[in-house]
């Protein structure tokens, strides 16, 4: 009949609002059915001592309601933080966590210092998903104990450590730095390079650190503070590391020099919209501009003024007017001798993508504007053909399709043992197909 008349009430939603006696929920607590005394675990207003003899109850679920009830004794908290069941230590992680502020190890009061130990003891919990709960719940109090977030900060799982890396106001940049240099968990360095605010040192020692994902995370991050000599060094070693290419390009407050450096190498999908940046000075927007028409050609276009036969013999030449000049430029260093193997990597790596394109045609005797298209359509095989036939190591040829043609990095052929892997007749194929285009 308890059972029945606590059931009642509940489906009422009066459980938490209609006071109950200490006998009733004396009896509540040993009742046979296991929702009555899920009901009675999660009540706010039941004694003390009651909850304690349910942290010992046979059922994992009621257990779990006594773990995350705020009304529970720190006394019955210990008792459950060694539960063998997982999500009752879970459901005690949550709840301790929003307890957690201000506590630490030195505190006098005894439940205070209960409730420190219980954290403590959660945050050196063999489940995964325990010390997970409790660091997404700690990661962005301000007061959290200190060396409970350093323990989560240094956890070997990404899942617990990533949040309070990433969000934690607690932890020192001695902290960050650290952990750094130490890398305990996968992704922990990417983690800092997107926290809220990454001090100068910080940024310094995650550029050291040699993770090109976290350091293409950090450039992204525009709240991170980097010093200009810092970044002159990551420019310097950027034109490789594709997914540092836009995230500089966009970076705040751009000094000239860096502007005009990453202009020389970036895309020029990014190349646009780097110039449409609408906080860049008028002056660092005219030096970009003046990279770009060099690279590009766009300020070399034949004058409309000239004859009818100048253009008939450029297109014969597969040269559009706009490419008109850097043809002329790489025509006449091929007829110098000064266009190798060296020269077209070097200037790939220099960002002078048209120029590059225009030895690769002359060294060939190959359409301009059929090496243009193939980069342009992106092909994988157009590219290697090209680089074969013009001596190219094989290696190299990987750079041609990756540089000029902004092929994906699944989709570029590589070699094996540096020896082209296409054949070469299907190479003379490839050419003459282009030659088509």
């Amino acid at each position: 009949m308890l059972s029945r008349f606590f059931r009642k009430r509940s489906t009422k939603g009066k459980s938490n609002k209609a006071a109950i006696s200490y006998d009733e929920a004396k009896s509540l607590a040993k009742d046979s059915e296991e929702d009555v005394r899920m009901e009675l675990a999660a009540r706010r207003d039941v004694a003390p001592e009651l909850l304690y003899f349910l942290a010992e109850d046979p059922s994992p679920k009621v257990r779990q309601n006594v773990a995350a009830n705020t009304a529970t004794p720190r006394q019955a908290d210990m008792l459950l933080v060694s539960d063998t069941d997982t999500k009752v230590r879970e459901s005690l992680a949550g709840k301790v966590a929003r307890l957690a502020p201000g506590l630490n190890a030195d505190k006098q009061d005894k439940l205070r210092k209960l409730t420190y130990d219980t954290l403590s003891m959660l945050a050196k919990d063999q489940a995964v998903n325990v010390r997970e709960v409790l660091s997404d719940a700690l990661k962005e109090v301000a007061d959290a104990p200190p060396d409970v977030i350093r323990r989560l900060a240094w956890d070997v799982e990404a899942a617990v450590a990533t949040p309070v890396l990433r969000f934690s106001p607690v932890l020192t940049d001695q902290d960050l730095l650290d952990i750094i240099v130490a890398k305990p968990s996968d992704g922990a360095v990417a983690a800092i390079s997107e926290r809220a605010e990454v001090t100068e040192d910080v940024s310094d020692a995650i550029i050291q650190s040699d993770d090109d994902s976290a350091i293409g995370l950090l450039l992204g991050n525009h709240s991170a503070m980097i010093r200009e000599q810092t970044l002159d060094k990551v420019i310097d070693r950027a034109i490789d590391v594709d997914i540092w290419h836009e995230p500089l390009a966009m970076r705040p407050r751009l000094p000239t020099g860096a502007a005009v450096k990453i202009a020389r190498f970036v895309a020029e999908d990014i190349l646009n919209k780097m110039v449409e940046r609408a906080d860049l000075s008028p002056d660092i927007v005219a030096s970009v501009r003046e990279v770009v028409h060099k690279r590009l050609g766009d300020a070399r276009a034949v004058k409309g003024d000239e004859s009818d036969n100048k253009k008939k013999a450029d297109i014969a030449r597969g040269v559009n007017v706009d490419d008109d000049e850097i043809f002329d430029q790489a025509t006449k260093m091929w007829a110098k001798g000064e266009i190798d193997e060296e020269t077209v990597i070097k200037t790939i790596k220099d960002g002078n993508k048209r120029l590059a394109q225009a030895m690769i045609a002359v060294m060939i005797d190959f359409p301009l504007k059929s090496v243009l298209k193939s980069c342009d359509m992106k092909s994988p095989k157009g590219c290697v053909a090209l680089a074969w036939k013009d001596g190219l190591s094989a290696k190299n040829a990987e750079m041609v399709q990756r540089k000029l043609a902004n092929i994906k990095e699944s989709d570029i052929i590589r070699s094996e043992n540096g020896i082209y892997v296409l054949s070469d007749d299907d190479l003379e194929w490839q050419l003459e197909f282009m030659q088509g285009l």
